[in-house]
């Protein structure tokens, strides 16, 4: 089931420094519906508060754009309030920033800190502040403008993920497994098994039912989240897009502009730099800083040797973000590193490695000078294309924002917008839409969806500059937020009744069925209940079935779960239920062993380390107070 999968998804989300970003933005969603900051108990100020520490407003409300972020990149669609309430979402950020807050206020006793100079750092690697594969200030302060977030603010809350992450690094790095344990494990993926099936699926029985006008109405009342939806708005605007006035720019006129912005194409000195690092415990103490530098020191060693750096940087780096590349940082100039790294990078030539380990923040560095782009003024001949694509950029959208302003009078006094735009000779559309849908031909703009949710009825925007081009919006009509008329969504609460009588039914039949077959025969008894059934050849958990029809992972995985010759419980999919019957195992092939033996290390070395974290956490919540609207929020 999607809803399924998707809340065990967001269950498993760590909210690394990636998703900070998509919080601030990646996206302009905005909250559904009534705010869990009306209530009694916490501080009216805040979503919680842990330990005396309050989680405010705005950190949940960016945590929550995240989640509906990751689920419309994960399986491209918007998330609805109906399914974001099925899931739980609400109260699964809460317990996130919950969590986040015990993290800290622990990383803070432990003496755990970040850096300016690692903070810095860090967002200049994020990609959606580089230009050219370089950071751009103005780029950073245009892209957190445009999301309405305070720079300050924002680098709050990365200083937080990478205490953290720091945190969860320390947890994690004392944890070992033995051979005896990457055994077992291998024993157990790799142990084969075959079993039967049969489903008993709930669209039939959904077919069957009938379900009165009042049961229908008592079930949007006792669901009433599933059934809301949030405020609405019917908008009538006319989009005015600078590709209209879109005009060739003349030679001249680019060459007139090249000569008068000289200081624009001088090119300061840039060097393309690789790098690999090896980084120093925060705890680790003179032991842990010898053991990274000598590991520093024989990567340089056997790059001088001969050794391809960008090899040794895939093998050897624990930078996550450059290693897959080869260590590859691109170009670089002055301001964009750190101080000991720039230092040590301007230093050497093209060709050249650095003869010792550079120390900085982050750990022990060899650097590596690919090419080297020596300073001076861009020649016009390759600077002219994009001149021409800047001059014609400003003068369309100077010429749609004229149109625009000559337009905005006469549609703002109009009381028929759409005849008063037609006279204009400007086109107008119309559409309903709630906070966090687009318009067609702009998208999602956060500036226009705050102008047209704070415009009273009939009230008309002033021109705004949106992705698409020149708006100018007027509201038509209102729709509160809340349940509906039940008449208006009738057909939607009879199927959702008739989809959850079916599903318990379903699951009666199948526990009724299972007790019908006992130790007999099962897949004649699912022909003889004429059931959906069928037969798997052996398979393992790492090696689930090729040939047989798809199955459902859960059900895949209960077979090897099964006693032999037993029958499992009813096993939940998106279409019914299933029940498993484990006919035969086959225990894994020890020679297979040594062929995964490395890799299997490393899956169960992870698993292990994030069981750890788990239980860390989980110890955290004792004794905490914690409160949240009044509740105390349940152990992990």
């Amino acid at each position: 089931m999607l809803i399924g999968a998707m809340r065990g998804y967001f269950r498993g989300l760590k909210f690394v420094l990636l998703v900070v970003i998509v919080a601030f933005i990646a996206t302009s969603l905005f909250f559904y519906g009534s705010s869990p900051m009306q209530g009694d108990g916490a501080r009216a100020s805040a979503i919680a508060t842990v330990n005396g520490e309050d989680v405010p407003p705005a950190r949940f409300q960016s945590r929550q754009r995240s989640y509906f972020e990751q689920y419309r990149r994960v399986y491209r669609q918007d998330i609805t309030p109906e399914m974001a309430e099925r899931m739980g979402l609400t109260q699964q950020v809460i317990s996130d920033l919950v969590q986040e807050a015990l993290i800290i206020q622990r990383a803070n006793r432990e003496g755990i800190t970040v850096s300016d100079e690692e903070l810095r750092l860090r967002i200049q690697s994020i990609p959606a502040f580089q230009e050219d594969g370089r950071f751009s200030r103005e780029r950073y302060l245009a892209q957190l403008k445009q999301a309405r977030i305070d720079p300050g603010e924002f680098e709050i809350e990365v200083r937080r993920d990478l205490v953290r992450q720091r945190m969860e690094a320390l947890v994690k790095d004392g944890i070992k497994v033995s051979d005896a344990e990457v055994e077992q494990a291998y024993m157990t993926r790799f142990e084969r098994v075959r079993a039967d099936w049969a489903s008993i699926e709930s669209a039939p029985l959904m077919a069957q039912m009938t379900v009165s006008d009042a049961d229908a109405e008592a079930y949007v009342k006792t669901h009433e989240a599933q059934f809301s939806r949030p405020e609405r708005r019917r908008i009538q605007y006319v989009l005015i897009s600078p590709k209209a006035f879109a005009k060739t720019v003349p030679d001249a006129d680019a060459e007139a502009y090249y000569k008068e912005h000289q200081a624009e194409f001088e090119r300061p000195k840039r060097l393309k730099t690789s790098h690999i690092l090896v980084r120093v415990p925060p705890t680790g103490g003179s032991e842990a800083e010898n053991k990274s530098k000598a590991k520093v020191e024989e990567a340089i060693r056997r790059a001088k040797a001969g050794e391809d750096f960008g090899k040794l940087a895939r093998e050897l780096s624990e930078d996550t973000a450059t290693a897959p590349q080869g260590g590859d940082l691109g170009f670089v100039g002055k301001g964009e590193m750190v101080p000991q790294f720039e230092e040590a990078v301007f230093a050497l030539k093209k060709g050249e490695i650095s003869p010792q380990p550079v120390r900085t923040p982050f750990g022990y560095h060899a650097i590596m000078v690919s090419d080297v782009q020596d300073g001076g003024v861009q020649p016009f001949r390759d600077a002219a294309a994009k001149i021409k694509e800047k001059l014609a950029a400003e003068r369309s959208e100077r010429a749609a924002q004229a149109k625009a302003d000559e337009a905005r009078p006469a549609l703002a006094a109009a009381k028929d917008f759409a005849a008063a735009a037609k006279n204009l000779d400007v086109d107008w559309k119309e559409a309903v839409v709630a906070r966090g849908d687009g318009l067609e031909g702009i998208g999602r703009d956060p500036q226009l969806e705050e102008a047209l949710f704070g415009l009273a009825m009939g009230g008309v925007s002033p021109t705004l500059k949106t992705p698409g081009g020149f708006v100018i919006a007027r509201v038509a009509e209102s729709f509160p937020a809340g349940v509906p008329p039940f008449a208006e969504i009738k057909d939607k609460a009879v199927d959702a009744l008739k989809r959850d009588r079916a599903g318990v039914l379903a699951e009666e039949r199948a526990k009724a069925f299972a007790r019908s077959v006992g130790t007999g025969d099962f897949l004649a008894a699912a022909r003889r209940d004429k059931l959906p059934s069928g037969e798997t050849p052996f398979f393992s958990r790492a090696e689930p079935p090729k040939d047989n029809e798809a199955l459902p992972a859960a059900v895949l995985l209960a077979a090897p779960q099964t006693p032999t010759g037993r029958i499992s419980e009813p096993v939940r999919a998106a279409t019914g239920f299933y029940v498993v019957k484990t006919v035969e195992r086959r225990a894994a092939d020890p020679q297979g062993f040594d062929k995964v033996r490395d890799q299997m290390r490393v899956q169960l070395l992870e698993a292990k380390r994030n069981q750890a974290w788990e239980r860390w956490i989980k110890a955290l919540f004792t004794g905490a107070k914690i409160q949240v609207q009044g509740e105390t929020v349940p152990e992990r």
